[in-house]
């Protein structure tokens, strides 16, 4: 009786594994058939909707309905076609001084031996925490037509409003992200290679121009890719400090919101679409390139600097942070005085917001952020686990829709949504849950990519074990994956939410009457004249992602993986 009893109970066993194993043959597809519709659903589908506003009479596909009046209207409009020259020259200008700072800037962390290079290294980092419209309010109040050092130190006329205040604005918001290329291509290039040079008798400056220059030239052209697509399609910048200087981002927002022309803004994202996809493809390319030249013997022991050349670099160093510095100081203290510049009184009456929303938009985004955070974090995890670790039949399609969000403009995107999901059954449509699907999208590149960099360093022989004692998919990854990827899932976690606190351009198509959110309202609050609460908003905005950040350095530390300051949430 008891035989017959344990092998009822094998039989059991083995019909129950037999069907789990079955199951878990379509585990995979199914995810990564599910994760390959929500980007086309969510990314192709509002790109379709832009298409056929812009080549399409009434946005309705039909062969009949095909013509090219909007383009042709577009490049024939004088004031027009200026804002896409416009946008052309401050993204050149902008992205040349961002390649030179940053370039001597990283390489006084990579290749010198000052003092304080945590510290530069998180100042250079600052720039992310905040939306990027508080350069343009910083810079106003320093250099505006009543500007503290303008008016008020220099009794000059001249003001910084138009292409020198797009440009200034933009450098000082691209550093971070130049920097972070700049920054990991010089630590990986072999110093010894430069020291080879000197001993053979060559000058300092011919060891730069022939050896260092030459294998960080991949990391330079990358970052100033890069410097390039964040600039023309930035939009909280130009239309702050623009004034009547368009450029392609801020003529799009008024085509659609003050003259309701949906058609050319269409045209005009399809327009701005193409230079951001060039300069995406590009960056693309020379990424690739950049692992070929990097050294796996790479020594990170740097030879003790000069001391002219260390003095030299702390001041240069010292400069750029001292402005990065000065933008913030100026913003939060521009919050708490009573009238900059004139009454230097504390108030907090700046924090009292005249805008409808006021704190209610503060606690949306940052319930908002917390989902996008989440879900983020989440489901570019499993998609990085699909990709990497199991590699479906469909792991190219899936890699390629993961990294095109990168190259879309977060301005195309939001009127994408406009056009493709103003029905009525589409029920997310005019809540806060489109957002949330939107900058999840915008920012899935990222998200994807550093998912995939943590799961290579997890050996794929725990994962084999987990398998051969009869764990599933769905055991290996929630008992084996994720527990080792934690520290990377809140990272991950982090930049979603500081991403979704900071952004303007994929989002300022989607708020509503019942929708608001912090970043859009400085921008509503700087329009209306309350440049002050703007600042306060701004600070909030500062304070509540500091403290996420804050967050993450304490169970980063409790993991026994303390992250290396801000570097490492990008």
């Amino acid at each position: 009786m008891d035989t017959n009893t344990a092998a009822a109970d094998i039989s059991t066993q083995y019909q129950v594994s037999a069907a789990r194993m079955e199951i878990d043959r379509f585990i995979i597809p199914t995810v990564t058939i599910f994760i390959g519709l929500i980007l086309c659903f969510f990314m192709l589908f509002p790109l379709s909707a832009i298409l056929k506003m812009s080549f399409f009479k009434g946005g309705e596909f039909a062969l009949a309905n095909f013509t090219l009046d909007n383009f042709q209207k577009y490049f024939t409009t004088a004031y027009t076609l200026r804002a896409l020259w416009h946008s052309l020259y401050v993204s050149v200008v902008t992205t040349i001084i961002v390649t030179i700072i940053i370039f001597f800037y990283a390489y006084a962390m990579t290749r010198t031996t000052i003092r304080g290079k945590t510290f530069f290294r998180n100042v250079i980092m600052l720039p992310l925490i905040a939306p990027s419209i508080v350069q343009a309010l910083a810079l106003i109040y320093l250099f505006g037509r009543n500007g503290l050092i303008t008016a008020h130190l220099l009794k000059t006329d001249w003001n910084i409003y138009g292409a020198t205040g797009i440009i200034v604005s933009e450098v000082l918001y691209c550093l971070p992200h130049a920097f972070v290329i700049l920054y990991t291509t010089l630590s990986a290039v072999d110093i010894r290679l430069d020291e080879a040079a000197e001993s053979l008798g060559a000058s300092p400056f011919k060891v730069f121009t022939r050896i260092t220059l030459p294998s960080a030239k991949y990391g330079i052209f990358s970052a100033a890719a890069l410097t390039f697509n964040l600039t023309i399609t930035d939009f909280g910048n130009p239309v702050v400090i623009g004034a009547d200087y368009n450029v392609l981002a801020t003529e799009i927002y008024a085509q659609v919101t003050n003259l309701y022309r949906f058609d050319l803004g269409a045209t005009i994202s399809i327009i701005l679409l193409v230079p951001s996809l060039m300069a995406f493809m590009l960056n693309y390319y020379i990424s690739r390139k950049t692992f070929s030249m990097i050294s796996g013997a790479a020594r990170p022991v740097i030879p003790p600097s000069r001391p002219l050349k260390k003095i030299s670099y702390t001041i240069y160093c010292g400069l750029v942070t001292f402005a990065i510095f000065l933008v913030f100081a100026t913003v939060i203290i521009g919050s708490f005085v009573k009238i900059w510049p004139y009454d230097w009184s504390l108030t907090l009456s700046h924090y009292s917001f005249p805008s409808i929303a006021g704190y209610s938009a503060i606690w949306t985004s940052v319930w908002v952020s917390l989902i996008v955070g989440i879900v983020g974090a989440f489901i570019t995890l499993v998609a990085g686990y699909v990709m990497e670790t199991r590699k479906p039949f469909f792991k190219q399609p899936l890699y390629l829709l993961s990294v095109m969000p990168a190259a879309i403009p977060g301005l195309v995107m939001g009127l994408g949504y406009i056009l493709a999901f103003n029905k009525p059954y589409y029920f997310f449509y005019g809540t806060p849950w489109i957002i949330v699907i939107n900058i999840v999208i915008c920012n899935f590149t990222l998200g994807i990519l550093s998912s995939i960099s943590n799961l290579r360093n997890i050996d794929s022989s725990i994962e084999e074990a987990s398998i051969s004692l009869g764990g599933d998919t769905f055991r290996t990854f929630f008992r084996i994956i994720f527990p080792l990827s934690r520290v990377a899932f809140f990272q991950n976690f982090v930049y979603f939410f500081m991403r979704s606190m900071t952004t303007i351009s994929a989002v300022i198509f989607l708020v509503s009457a019942t929708v608001h959110l912090a970043a859009i309202e400085i921008i509503m609050l700087d329009n209306d004249g309350w440049t002050a609460s703007a600042n306060a908003m701004c600070t909030c905005i500062i304070v509540i992602v500091l403290a996420m950040l804050g967050i993450l350095q304490i169970v980063a530390k409790k993991t026994g993986r303390r992250p290396e300051g801000l570097v490492s949430e990008v």
